[in-house]
């Protein structure tokens, strides 16, 4: 699914908005267990080198109300030193966090109001049965994705402001703050295939699994699951919401889901495991998630390696240039 379109419905003028796509030259990749980061050329699509800097267990924690960094001097430090490999070259900074940090919902209403502030206040106060904290302390963005007479359908995310604060100030002095700030899957999405058949994209990171069911070239389903342990410790568990969520997608959205995207990023390295017992129990063949090789070719091996295990939301960044 390219970004082209994508952002016809998430940056269309006359839509009711209030984020627009930013192309960053530097993006940051904070999860537990590793920060990656990249140098990247808009203009080109390309990213032009790719670092990695693994953090200890434990040093962050993500968490939608409570303090996500338990050590914040590791944790700095590994944003310096991966800064230092790619150079940030002093463009727009892009920043991605844990999907466990964000709250993500796609809110269904009759009509929207024309005035924006109004509108932002009804988003707002519908997210916050989704909000383990109070809502005005929310940091909100949504799109309205979804128009027909009588329904309105609005994606809308929320970071707790405290919580995103963690974050930001790990950029300090790097390009001025973020020009972006994206929960990483989201910047996975444009890079599953166009088509009008159902499509599951499974993203396990350490400590969460995200599924996203996207039908029509729109995003039908988001889930973020937070799990404890490595993946292989957690495979039934993690086998179990994936088929959980292929029969949410057949008996309540109506949605029949023709292919299985997978995307594992852990410094461990031992997605075929999972992905074997995913497929399985689901049924389904489980395939890579495409379009990993176009914006790294002309890194060196060692680089290569490091994108291809960790920098696939760089490459869906650079997707939605498209």
């Amino acid at each position: 699914m390219s970004w082209a379109s994508w952002k016809k419905r998430l940056g269309r003028k006359g839509q009711t908005h209030t984020g627009h796509f930013v192309a960053p030259t530097f993006a940051l990749d904070v999860e537990p267990g590793f920060v990656a980061a990249a140098r990247l050329n808009p203009s080109k699509r390309q990213v032009q080198k790719v670092g990695l800097s693994e953090l200890p267990p434990g040093a962050l924690v993500p968490s939608a109300h409570k303090p996500n960094v338990t050590d914040v001097a590791a944790v700095r430090r590994a944003i310096k030193e991966v800064s230092a490999k790619v150079g940030n070259g002093g463009g727009r900074a892009g920043l991605l966090i844990p999907d466990v940090a964000a709250r993500v919902a796609l809110l269904p209403f009759e009509s929207l109001p024309d005035n924006h502030r109004e509108v932002e206040t009804l988003v707002l106060w519908r997210m916050r049965e989704f909000l383990p904290y109070a809502p005005e302390e929310a940091r909100l963005t949504f799109q309205v994705v979804g128009r027909k007479p009588g329904a309105v359908e609005v994606l809308a995310v929320a970071v707790r402001g405290s919580v995103l604060a963690e974050y930001e100030t790990g950029l300090e002095g790097i390009n001025g703050g973020p020009a972006l700030v994206l929960p990483a899957s989201v910047a996975l999405l444009p890079l599953l295939p166009e088509g009008a058949g159902g499509q599951l994209l499974l993203h396990l990171c350490p400590g969460a699994l995200t599924a996203m069911v996207v039908a029509s070239n729109r995003l039908r389903y988001w889930r973020t699951r937070a799990l404890e342990g490595d993946p292989e410790g957690n495979l039934e568990e993690v086998a179990r919401e994936a088929s959980r969520v292929l029969a949410t997608c057949q008996d309540n959205l109506g949605v029949q889901v023709q292919n299985v995207w997978y995307c594992e990023r852990s410094p461990a390295g031992s997605p075929s495991v999972v992905s074997r017992a995913l497929a399985e129990i689901s049924g389904h063949e489980l395939r890579p998630l495409p379009g990993n090789f176009l914006p790294a070719a002309g890194l060196p091996s060692g680089q290569r390696e490091i994108f291809e295990q960790f920098g696939m939301p760089f490459a869906g960044l650079m997707a939605n240039l498209s």
